[in-house]
């Protein structure tokens, strides 16, 4: 027969750590938020940038090293 051990649990200690991993979940929510509106951003300036032109393409690697030549 197996035995089970029961632990008690300060509930204020409990607590505080759903706290503390609620607060880390909120900064790591927080920075997603940033970073996703950083890379829309990023993605529509790409996006604009090739409708208007200003972009290189490079189909061979002859343009490819041409290209980063002339940088």
């Amino acid at each position: 027969m197996r035995t089970k051990t029961i632990q008690m649990v300060n509930v204020e200690e409990y607590v505080r750590k759903i706290n503390k991993v609620e607060a880390m979940l909120e900064d790591i929510k927080e920075a997603f938020l940033c970073f996703d509106k950083e890379f829309q951003d990023s993605v529509n300036k790409g996006e604009r940038d090739i409708k208007e032109g200003k972009v290189t393409v490079c189909k061979t690697e002859d343009d490819l090293n041409d290209f980063f030549a002339s940088l």
